[in-house]
This record gives C-alpha cells, structure tokens and sequence, in this order.
C-alpha cells in the first residue's frame, strides 16, 4: 500500500500543478500581468513577494511552483521570476520558527484539504469567479499530494545518529546528504524541518547535527520543483536549474563557514536565553538570507547566463523587445514589426508542416500565441505624442491589425483536424497557392518593400476566386444529388479553411510590410 500510495500521492501533486498553471493562463489578463509586474517591479520587490508568498503558503517549493506558473502563462519575465525564487528562501525561514514557537505537529492536508471543497463550490455556483475557484483546487491539490508523498514516506524517514561525530567533515557531509535525501523522499523541506525539529526535542539528534540536516533538506527541495515543471517550457527549467544552482550553493556555503555560522547564532542565542529549538530556527534562517544576500545583487548576470545556457524559443521570437525603447516611439514601434515577422515566419512554418505532412504541433502554437501577447502588452507600453509622431499612430495601428489577422490565422490552425487537411486531393490548386504565399513569408523580412505586399495580394485573390467557383460546384452537385451532402459539406469547410488562412496570411503581411500613414487612419480600408 505504500507505494500505491507513493503513486497516487505524485499524481495528485502533478494533477494540481498542472491545473494550477492552466488556470493561472485563463487569468492571464491585463489587469493580472499589471499587478504581478508591479509588485515585482525591482529586485528587492521581486524577492519581497516571493518571501510573502512563501510565508503564507509554508513552502518555498509551492512558491516557486507558482512562479513557474506565471511564467508559463506569460505573467512574468523570467528575471523578475529568479527574484522571487531567491526571495523565497527568506520566506521559508519563518516555518523554523512557528514550529519552534507553536509546537512541531503539522499536517499539510488538514490545512489545505478545505481549500478544494471552497474552490468546487466557487466554480459551481457562480461562472465569474470558477477561475478563482480552479485556483484554490489546484493549490489544494498541491499540498494534498505532498501530504500523500508525507504520509508514504513518513515511516521509512526513521533515523538515529548518535554515533555520528558533527565535527568531522565525513560525518557532516553525511548529515547533509541524508536532510536532501530526507526532502528528496518527503517532497517537503517543510516536514523535514518538522521531523528534524522533533528529534532535536527528543534529544534523538543533537544541535549542530540538526543544523547540518536542515542544511541538507534546504537542497533537496529542488527534486520536488523538477518534478513540478515537468512539460513545462524552456523558462520552467531555467528556473529549475536556478533553484538547484541557488540551493546548492547554499549548500556549500553553509558548509564552508559552518563553524562561523554556528557560532554566530549560539552567541546570539545564549545572549537571549533561547532554547535548541529556537536555536535551530535562528540557524535556518541565517542561512537562507545568506543566500539572498548572495544571489540577489547579481540576479541579472545570473540571469544572462541562464538564458545562455537554456535558450527559449519565444526569446528568440520576442528578442527585439526591450522595455526601455518605449520612451522612443519610433524605435519600440520598429522592434515590435521585427518581432511579428519574426512569429510570422514561425507559424507559416507550422503552417507549412500541417499542409505537407498533416503534422500539428500544439506546443508550437501555444509558443506562437504567447509570443503574440508579448508583443501586444510590449505595444501597450508605448507613449505616443500627436504633436510629434504622426506616422507612428499609424503604424502602431498597422501593427495591432497584424496581430489581430496573426491571431485568426492561429485560431483557423487550430480548428482542423490534420487528417482533414491532406485527406481531399480535389484541392490541389488552393493549396499550392497557399504553400506559394508561405514561401514568400519565408523571404519575409524588415527591408522587404511595400510594393511586395502585391505578390501575397495576387496569391490571396486567387484563392477567393478559386473558392467561389468551386463552392458553386460543390453546392449544385449536392443538389442534384451528384455528391453525397456530408461529403459535399467537408469538401465546402476545406476550401474555406484554405481560403482563409491564404487571406490572413496575405492581411497580416500588408499591414507588416505597407503601415497604415497618418491620413488613413480613419478611413475605411476596402480590402478589408
């Protein structure tokens, strides 16, 4: 039963984290992203919320899940993300000392387990806040599968140590590696902690082996985050690989000046008259602001060199945006048109592999749609002036109408079936003329002339004339009972399926490469 146990206990954890990064991108709003980048506006405010977080969700790992989260949903960069994942080790201080103050009898499910009851109730009795209701079940979740993965483990977590000598390095690197094996088996530093805390009160570990087991369980927590990003995208495991170089290298820090830090904190708390428990609380927090203290003031080399060494696609599709050009309207306005030929390319080659081989890759439509919401919130942050940038309304308004045709070219994507795409050879024509506009998508790029536009124009033409003739045949051969209707019905959707995405792929190009000039901006655009 343990294991079935086990089982059901990662399951659990990995059903919540997935609903809870889903739902995080339904409420991917505006308002959401607004608030999230302003409370994680510096460093210091980044590292401030996620020990906020961490305090009141009693886990450090839940917090950096959550953070993976809103990464994945666009919520965050991934640099104002790294801050909250090296503040949360300050936050996770504070568990040391409520249990060493209110007593070291935890259980997570008891705490969380109400928090799915509310979040159904949310979802079933009023549609307007199901999303925050999806969100409690899925942090309830969270913790109900970790206190599963507890209950499972818990007894095999026995331990005694008393012949273990704390004061030699061999011993006290096996201290370290049983607290992060301890962690590794929890999947909680939490109950760690709490375990740890009980045997220092019944005297079955000592003070400095305590410290050193802390220590230990301190980087075991980044096992429980790895397991969390699974299926995440490349930002997820840069901060996976963040944690664990964090972690580790409080870890060694620890170590290393392990007689000064004990001997700091002891010299505090005999001033204070404080008891081991207490004591060890000082000690787990000493070392965890050790590493913010460390990391924090160095987050953006830090982060460079994490980007370096885990590229992401949607950075290499959104490279061009930098905060800073929104103070220049003319600058930011080109970065965001370089960006979107950038995404054009890249859905026209997922375009191209659903037309030729039937193949669709989700993922990489998700990528497409989150890199165009990037650009539309970079868009939002440009000032316009009226007195001094006439052209710019207009290309700012060419702009949003290429995201706008970008999007429906998506959304036509995602509603066939790939099978249904290939299946009909009747069509042959209309899929060349769409295959041609999207060989002249690949040559697309920022010094293309407007005059160009004509090509994509003449191809999308084409296909409406192609379509209505063709359409006309369908419907009188279906009349005449000459085609059967269902087949006469599919044979209808294929066509106007390549009809409109040739159509969008030739608006999104025009607006690209012909911006909208100040005197059109209030006129009726025919070809429309």
């Amino acid at each position: 039963m343990g294991i079935a146990t086990l089982i059901g206990g990662i399951g659990i954890f990995l059903l919540g984290m997935m609903l809870l990064t889903d739902t995080l991108k339904s409420l991917a709003g505006e308002r959401l992203r607004r608030r999230l980048n302003q409370f994680a506006e510096g460093p210091v405010a980044g590292a401030m919320l996620g020990a906020t977080m961490t305090t009141l969700f009693q886990s450090s790992t839940v917090t950096t899940l959550m953070t993976i989260g809103f990464v994945s949903a666009g919520l965050l960069t991934f640099v104002q993300a790294l801050t909250l994942v090296i503040g949360a080790n300050a936050g996770s201080a504070t568990t040391g000392w409520i249990v060493a103050l209110l007593g070291y009898n935890l259980d997570i499910r008891q705490l969380f387990l109400p928090l799915i009851g509310v979040g159904m109730a949310l979802r079933l009795i009023d549609r307007r806040v199901k999303r925050i209701g999806m969100l409690f079940v899925g942090i309830g979740l969270i913790f109900v599968g970790i206190g599963t993965l507890q209950e499972a483990m818990r007894d095999v977590v026995t331990f005694s140590l008393n012949e273990w000598n704390a004061e030699t390095p061999l011993h006290q690197l096996a201290l370290l590696g049983t607290g992060l094996f301890m962690t590794a088996v929890l999947q909680s530093s939490t109950i760690g902690l709490v375990l740890t805390m009980t045997a220092l009160a019944t005297d079955t570990v000592s003070l400095t082996q305590a410290c050193l087991l802390v220590l230990g369980q301190s980087a075991g927590t980044s096992l429980v985050v790895a397991i969390g990003s699974i299926g995440g995208w490349k930002s997820a495991r840069r901060i996976v690989l963040a944690h664990v170089l964090i972690h580790g290298s409080i870890l060694v820090i620890g170590w290393l000046t392990f007689p000064l830090l004990f001997g700091v904190v002891n010299g505090i708390a005999d001033r204070l008259n404080w008891n081991e428990l207490l004591r060890l609380a000082l000690f787990h927090t000493s070392f965890h602001l050790l590493g913010v203290l460390t990391f924090l003031p160095f987050h953006e080399a830090f982060s460079r060199r994490l980007l370096t060494w885990i590229p992401s696609r949607a950075e290499k599709l959104t490279r061009f945006l930098d905060p800073n050009m929104s103070r220049i309207p003319a600058v930011a306005l080109e970065a965001a048109r370089r960006s979107l030929i950038e995404i054009e390319r890249y859905l026209g080659n997922e375009t191209r592999l659903l037309l030729e081989e039937g193949r669709k890759r989700e993922d990489e439509l998700q990528l497409v749609e989150k890199t165009l919401g990037d650009v539309r919130v970079f868009l939002s942050t440009i000032q316009l002036e009226e007195a001094k940038g006439r052209n710019d309304y207009g290309q700012h308004i060419s702009l949003l109408h290429t995201i706008d045709h970008l999007e429906r070219w998506l959304f036509v994507m995602r509603e066939v079936e790939p099978d249904d795409v290939l299946r009909d050879t009747d069509f042959l024509v209309a899929r060349q003329l769409v295959l041609h506009e999207l060989e002249l998508v690949d040559g697309l790029n920022h010094h293309t002339p407007p005059e160009e536009s004509s090509r994509w124009k003449s191809a999308s033409k084409q296909l409406a004339e192609y379509r209505k003739a063709h359409r006309a045949e369908l419907l009188e051969e279906a009349a005449t009972n000459q085609l059967e209707m269902e087949s006469s019905i599919r044979k209808v959707q294929a066509l106007l399926w390549l009809d409109r995405i040739g159509y969008h792929i030739w608006r999104a190009t025009r607006h690209l490469i012909k911006p909208t000039v100040s005197s059109e901006r209030f006129e009726v655009n025919l070809e429309d």
